[in-house]
């Protein structure tokens, strides 16, 4: 594997940007999480682009689960190309951009404000608009990020959500996780066998990533970085809606990648990974504690060492499958630094 491209050392330095990120906000999300808690009947809303929307769909999953609460995602084009001013007033609404820069992120937070939401924002930039304009920021402080595929920021990111709600939630097993997750990512980078990307390898043509609930965001991350540094085809979708009419597509070596955490999805996950096995697809589940799930014709299995919670196991996930795809990218000959045609900040309105 490469030890040189931007994309990896970036993604390496996540263990101790994550510790810096928990020092610079302790205070900062205590008072967001009070603010929250004070607005115990506020519909929740996300808006973001990219990768920053499948930090989003995690953040869903992670306050549905740990704090009760329903997440809805608003659409940027409705306040920039449709020029509508949805009611918003007593909302709360999370804006996330790594840059700060989007313009359309940026609307969509000025609008709400003007009709009376609690507005936050999650970026890497202190500096930015979205910082200025937000009534509360959470600074990601994960740290210059160079390289256009965005790692350490996406991860800082979804442990910066999961410690908002185990605050909101008071959810001392999830803050205890988060706590240890600088130290569990560092044993994984400096002692664990990495993920391969020979896991990888049966993306040799167009494919799909799956998830389920938490790990659906990690499922599209994923899938976008196929796109992004492998230059191969992959689209994601949750396994409950794969099985649908998108199964259509599968046929004998389709590959797919199977992202199963150990919740209540991982049933229904490994029935689907053997359904699709059934259909000859060249199938690869991968997740915490897969020991006990057999191999089988057309089905692979990589167990990856376990974290001891659902939401910072998620995060494992991404930060493995990081350094799996920057290799296959390299192995075939792609620069992950500078991939064709796309910039490290992309505005649209």
């Amino acid at each position: 594997m490469s030890s040189t491209t931007l994309m990896r050392q970036e993604m390496l330095e996540t263990p101790e940007r994550l510790a810096d990120q928990w020092t610079a906000n302790r205070d900062a999300i205590a008072a967001i999480a009070a603010d929250l808690t004070a607005r115990p009947d506020a519909p929740w809303w996300v808006t973001a682009r990219g990768s920053s929307s499948h930090a989003g769909a995690f953040f869903a999953a992670a306050a549905g689960l740990g704090a009760g609460r329903v997440v809805g995602e608003i659409t940027p084009s409705l306040f920039t190309v449709y020029g509508q001013k949805p009611r918003l007033a007593g909302a709360v609404v999370m804006a996330i951009s790594q840059s700060g820069a989007g313009s359309d992120i940026n609307a969509v937070v000025e609008a709400a404000n003007a009709t009376g939401a609690l507005t936050l924002g999650l970026t890497n930039d202190p500096a930015s608009q979205l910082a200025a304009t937000a009534a509360h920021t959470i600074d990601l402080a994960m740290g210059p990020e160079k390289a256009v595929a965005a790692t350490k920021t996406y991860l800082g990111t979804l442990a910066a959500a999961a410690r908002l709600v185990a605050t909101v939630a008071n959810d001392q097993e999830l803050e205890a996780a988060l706590e240890r997750l600088p130290a569990t990512l560092a044993d994984r980078r400096d002692h664990q066998p990495p993920l391969e990307a020979s896991a990888l390898a049966a993306f040799d043509k167009p494919g799909f990533v799956l998830g389920r609930g938490v790990s659906l965001g990690i499922a599209r991350e994923v899938a976008l970085k196929f796109k992004e540094v492998c230059v191969t085809p992959a689209e994601s979708f949750s396994a409950a809606e794969f099985i649908h009419g998108p199964l259509t597509l599968v046929g004998p070596g389709t590959p797919v990648l199977m992202i199963c955490l150990d919740d209540a999805t991982r049933p229904g996950l490994i029935d689907t990974a053997h359904r699709l096995a059934e259909l000859e697809a060249n199938v690869t589940l991968l997740g915490p504690d897969l020991d006990d799930v057999e191999p089988a014709a057309h089905l692979s299995v990589i167990s990856r060492p376990a974290t001891g919670n659902v939401f910072t196991d998620a995060i494992a996930m991404a930060f493995d499958c990081y350094g799996a795809l920057e290799a296959r990218a390299v192995a075939l000959g792609y620069d992950p630094d500078q991939p064709p045609n796309v910039r490290k900040v992309t505005s649209t309105y």
